[in-house]
């Protein structure tokens, strides 16, 4: 390798790198209140161990730069900490519309194993799924290409919850839109947190 060889790469990964460094990318993290999302918020912010929440997120909060780092990749990404329940499931929207979201991570818990009665989830998800695949946003303006998520990641702690989720992961694959399930924990595993930006990033 020659030296201007030498200095061209270095040159390209250096603008690279400060491309990924100023070019937040757009993810939109959504699920039932009480789930972990603004726990994601702070750990996307903080890496290491993060404070307990006990409070609902009231609305919709601004949405906000994290720069995050793993294994020698960065990437910036932007999100909104977003109240999980029914009245604000309509600002889920909002945001994916205005912020043109490209990543979505939808958050569970087991809640709905504890309880067959709860549908938090099951009812968060339909709304979830029915937004991103219809052809018009709710105020009936036609949705453009850009309109849609690249790609769907279902995340939760254990490996046994997806089953109630699996035909709206279907109706997301039809529409051409990859959805992926993700075992993590927001609060105890920062690394995880990070990996999977990342690979949502890099396989989609």
């Amino acid at each position: 390798m020659s030296l201007m060889t030498g200095f061209a790469i270095l040159v390209g990964e250096a603008i690279i790198g400060f491309y990924k460094k100023i070019h937040a990318i757009n993810f939109g993290v959504y699920g039932a209140t009480m789930v972990g999302k603004t726990t994601l918020s702070h750990q996307l912010r903080t890496r290491g161990v993060v404070p307990q929440i006990n409070q609902r997120t009231v609305g919709k909060h601004r949405a906000s730069r994290k720069n995050i780092k793993i294994d020698g990749d960065s990437h910036t990404v932007r999100s909104a900490d977003i109240g999980g329940e029914a009245i604000y499931w309509k600002e889920w929207e909002k945001d994916m519309k205005e912020r043109r979201v490209k990543y979505v991570i939808f958050m569970i818990d087991h809640r709905h194993l504890d309880s067959t009665s709860n549908l938090d989830h099951q009812l968060a998800w339909k709304f979830l799924v029915d937004t991103i695949i219809s052809s018009t946003w709710s105020n009936g303006k036609k949705k453009r290409d850009s309109d849609f998520p690249i790609a769907i990641g279902i995340w939760a702690d254990k490996h046994e919850i997806f089953e109630p989720f699996a035909y709206g992961m279907r109706k997301l694959n039809d529409k051409g839109i990859p959805c992926f399930k993700y075992i993590v924990s927001a609060k105890s595993e920062p690394e995880m947190v990070y990996r999977g930006i990342t690979t949502m990033i890099k396989d989609y």
